[in-house]
């Protein structure tokens, strides 16, 4: 069992002014790896890059909100689940996929005073209203036709903004697991790093107050669906009702068809969405709108 839960990232952070991507990176092979190994390739992309591990940017003045990016590696990785695990479903087909470059993913969902900052209104589910630190609910076509061109606006040079597709985020998500969540193969393990059925007093929480995975991003599972970039038929992007959401929610047990890193699911409610930067060359996911820098 290879655990993710090494606290180092915390100490690479590396000062580099952001002048646009270098093209080269290495495309690690191996998999899984421990949680050592995700913080060194954090590193050695960076450097290899001139690009900062973590980065920063202000959707305004001085007072403005901070949206915080985390640099993840080039690789390979095996998405979905083994047969094996417990709550496995016929959509999670054990299959390798390569992330070919680089690329930044947000360190958690867009918060409630995030999406105030960015739309000047308010997101469809703002949970009990308390707390504007947890994860803005947004249904599909808000996430996608208003606030992604709307935080484009922000990307840094050289970068452009997407919604992640599936490969992006769960690779992402995973930081060189192949458990059932970031802690291991036990509904127990979720707990240091998820809100899930069982921890969450049934509401949603402020992000960042779980453990991090081995590259700095925090609520990958639990707390609120993920909505993502997937093109096609049925519940593609052009389905103006439902789509497919990644990762379990706070109501959902920890486990089975819950919160686990390779489970998806469809909904037509207001969900949570955690956005990623690419290189302004690179291709977008098949289908997906260009958004510039």
């Amino acid at each position: 069992m290879i655990r993710s839960t090494s606290p180092l990232w915390k100490t690479v952070v590396l000062l580099i002014a952001v002048t646009g991507p270098a093209a080269f990176a290495q495309t690690y092979t191996n998999w899984p790896f421990s949680g050592e190994e995700a913080v060194r390739r954090q590193l050695e992309a960076s450097q290899s890059t001139k690009q900062p591990i973590v980065l920063r940017t202000a959707l305004g003045g001085q007072d403005a909100p901070v949206i915080t990016w985390r640099l993840i590696p080039a690789g390979r990785f095996m998405m979905g689940s083994p047969s094996t695990e417990h709550g496995h479903e016929g959509d999670e087909r054990l299959h390798a996929e390569t992330i070919g470059e680089p690329f930044y993913m947000m360190e958690t969902q867009l918060t409630v005073a995030q999406y105030r900052a960015l739309m000047n209104a308010e997101p469809a589910d703002v949970g009990d209203g308390t707390n504007a630190a947890i994860p803005a609910g947004m249904l599909y076509r808000d996430t996608v036709d208003k606030v992604l061109p709307a935080l484009a606006r922000f990307a840094p040079n050289g970068w452009k903004v997407i919604l992640p597709d599936h490969p992006r985020l769960e690779y992402a998500a995973r930081a060189g697991v192949a458990t059932m969540n970031p802690g291991g193969d036990q509904p127990a393990d979720a707990a240091p790093f998820a809100w899930t059925r069982e921890n969450s007093g049934g509401k949603v929480h402020p992000v960042a107050q779980k453990r991090p995975n081995a590259w700095g991003l925090h609520d990958v599972i639990g707390n609120r669906w993920h909505w993502f970039w997937r093109a096609g038929a049925g519940y593609g992007n052009d389905s103006t009702k439902d789509h497919i959401v990644y990762g379990g929610t706070y109501r959902a047990e920890s486990g089975g068809n819950g919160a686990r890193l390779a489970n998806i699911m469809i909904s037509d409610k207001a969900e949570g969405a955690r956005f990623a930067l690419i290189r302004a060359e690179s291709p977008v996911p098949k289908g997906h709108p260009e958004t510039g820098r």
